[in-house]
């Protein structure tokens, strides 16, 4: 009899423990810390950003109709995508600078043009991207299109006008200057926030799990 009680006992204690543990990577909202998914999003997510950004040149769709310097930056978020889809399956803004920096190290092993300074590069924005969720999510809009989108451009313009001053294209007219600016603003609206909210959605959808 004291056998069987202590198996029943056990069994419960069992099944108190399942309905705060979850083995399938699972975050509480208590808790901070980052789990081993977390971890494989973020290399898994940075190692794909970092050979896709080193070796499509999606400059070449916008070249052919826009032939003036700038015109790049309409599709310069796909850049800072990888950090938006990695907060949407673990809405842990450490991701995103995990994320960035993973992908900034296989840029450079890649032998990115601009070496070591890529990978500071990455992190920056991934920490614009992190402090525009964090302010979208103070203002209520950190679910919505309008404030991923909002949270996409703070990630993504930095870059347009950092290479532009290390460039040093003082020469260049400022309506130039304004538009790669403008340009980079529209990219992360809408590549970097409201597709990458898209595909987060998606990837939802079809099973991933995520981490909150």
């Amino acid at each position: 009899m004291n056998g069987e009680n202590d198996d029943l006992k056990e069994l419960k204690e069992l099944i108190a423990s399942n309905e705060t543990y979850k083995e399938t990577g699972y975050r509480s909202k208590d808790n901070k810390r980052l789990t081993t998914l977390d971890l494989i999003y973020s290399a898994i997510i940075g190692v794909l950003g970092g050979i896709i950004s080193s070796l499509v040149p999606f400059g070449l769709l916008i070249k052919f109709w826009y032939p003036f310097t700038g015109g790049t930056q309409l599709v310069s978020g796909h850049h800072v995508i990888w950090g938006v889809i990695v907060y949407g399956l673990t809405k842990n803004k450490r991701d995103i600078v995990l994320t960035m920096v993973s992908k900034g190290i296989l840029e450079f092993l890649l032998g990115d043009p601009w070496g070591l300074l890529i990978l500071i590069v990455n992190i920056v924005e991934g920490l614009l991207l992190s402090l525009g969720f964090y302010i979208m999510e103070k203002l209520r809009e950190g679910e919505s299109k309008l404030g991923w989108g909002i949270a996409g451009a703070f990630g993504n313009f930095f870059q347009a006008p950092f290479f532009w001053i290390i460039n040093q294209r003082w020469y260049l007219h400022w309506s130039l200057w304004a538009l790669a600016f403008i340009f980079a603003l529209i990219s992360g609206i809408l590549i970097t926030g409201i597709l990458g909210r898209t595909i987060k959605n998606g990837l939802i959808k079809a099973g991933v799990p995520t981490t909150f």
